[in-house]
């Protein structure tokens, strides 16, 4: 069974569409949360999630974007897009957001956004913390976003950072890995990512995908986005 894992998406359209065809056929598609927030397309990512089957939790932005939840924790550009995207948004998405689970237990992975000790706010950074969701989860492997940098912990040895694109990393008995951000990659690789999971080998291979970032910046310029938000995208922090 072949899955591609996303997240951080953030309304960002044109990369998630270049993934999307990068990542070709596969048996499900999953979303580590962050759908919407920052960019200028929330209604058309939620759209074609939606169409692509994508089974998705919620982050902290569509919380926030949904219900208003924890919007005072967030700085000024952030929170300024929220309030956008509450706008733009009908009630029927805004409800379909709220809805989303926190957490999530799919074919031996438990995927959530931030960690299983805090499902939207916790950034996992390192083995303690990666370990710390391990022992929560009842599945072997969790998967999770929002640091919008791609990583493995594996359970038996230390973090791989810096990983490495298009060569399988083998998951082992157990791992926690976050396939990096598809919309707003910070870890200076203006890239889209994503991941590629393949359960019956017991692989995990990270990717890339170039996109027409100016397209994107654009949209949120037309979109009245704070300026910061799109000028940070040509440099994946």
């Amino acid at each position: 069974m072949k899955i591609g894992v996303l997240s951080d998406i953030h309304a960002n359209l044109v990369a998630l569409e270049a993934v999307l065809a990068s990542l070709g056929s596969v048996d499900a598609l999953w979303v580590c949360g962050d759908t919407v927030g920052y960019g200028p397309e929330p209604s058309d990512v939620l759209a074609l999630l939606r169409e692509r089957g994508a089974v998705i939790v919620a982050g902290n932005h569509d919380r926030a974007v949904a219900t208003g939840e924890d919007l005072e924790l967030f700085n000024e550009p952030a929170a300024l897009a929220v309030l956008a995207h509450q706008r733009w948004l009908s009630a029927e998405e805004r409800d379909a957001l709220a809805a989303l689970p926190r957490t999530l237990e799919a074919s031996d992975v438990t995927l959530c956004h931030g960690s299983l000790r805090d499902p939207l706010w916790e950034y996992v950074t390192s083995e303690r913390a990666a370990a710390a969701s391990l022992a929560l989860a009842r599945t072997s492997h969790c998967c999770a976003g929002h640091t919008h940098v791609p990583a493995l912990f594996p359970a038996s040895g230390e973090r791989i950072g810096h990983v490495r694109y298009g060569d399988p990393y083998p998951l082992g008995a157990r791992a926690f890995f976050n396939p990096g951000s598809v919309g707003q990659p910070r870890d200076g690789d203006a890239r889209a990512a994503y991941a590629l999971v393949d359960l019956a080998g017991g692989t995990l291979t990270f990717h890339r995908s170039s996109y027409a970032i100016e397209k994107t910046q654009v949209a949120m310029r037309e979109r009245s986005l704070p300026q910061i938000l799109a000028d940070r995208l040509a440099f994946g922090l």
